[in-house]
């Protein structure tokens, strides 16, 4: 990404929740730099703060059925990120992923199976919405997540 993507990363209004949810020095693998790619990191499968199958998800299956390589580290979390957008859609974060769907498909993500709502072993809670905005879901490896980012990414390439 050119040095005019990050400054549009950082101010696009569809990032900011992700970017404030993201930024925290005192999470396990934080890195102060807003974006790299996968190759600027030793291990990001491992040493990224997700479980490799997650990150595996993430990057492998869902990035994989984009038109282009949209794999990047922001502040140290395994995601997709539009190319030209500059639109954070997919994050891998401990032992979940979470995506960007087409707000059309919230409801039928939710009939599938995904989650806008988690309850953690730790017995904690976390509300997607509350942190990250209208339009994200728990990932539940269903076969139509990529459709669902597939649309994301057309959406935000119509509106670049």
């Amino acid at each position: 990404m050119s040095n005019s993507s990050l400054k549009h990363l950082k101010n696009h209004p569809m990032n900011r929740l992700v970017l404030e949810y993201l930024w925290d020095p005192k999470r396990p693998h934080f890195s102060s730099e807003l974006i790299v790619g996968p190759d600027e990191h030793d291990d990001p499968y491992r040493e990224a703060g997700a479980h490799p199958d997650v990150v595996e998800r993430v990057w492998n299956a869902l990035g994989e059925s984009l038109p282009a390589d949209c794999r990047a580290l922001v502040y140290g979390t395994p995601a997709l990120v539009h190319p030209d957008a500059s639109v954070v859609f997919a994050l891998a974060t401990g032992t979940a992923y979470r995506i960007r769907v087409p707000v059309d498909t919230i409801d039928e993500a939710i009939k599938c199976g995904c989650q806008i709502e988690r309850a953690w072993t730790t017995g904690g809670k976390t509300n997607i919405e509350n942190e990250l905005g209208r339009g994200w879901v728990f990932g539940y490896w269903l076969d139509e997540e990529s459709q669902w980012l597939a649309r994301v990414y057309q959406d935000l390439m119509n509106h670049t």
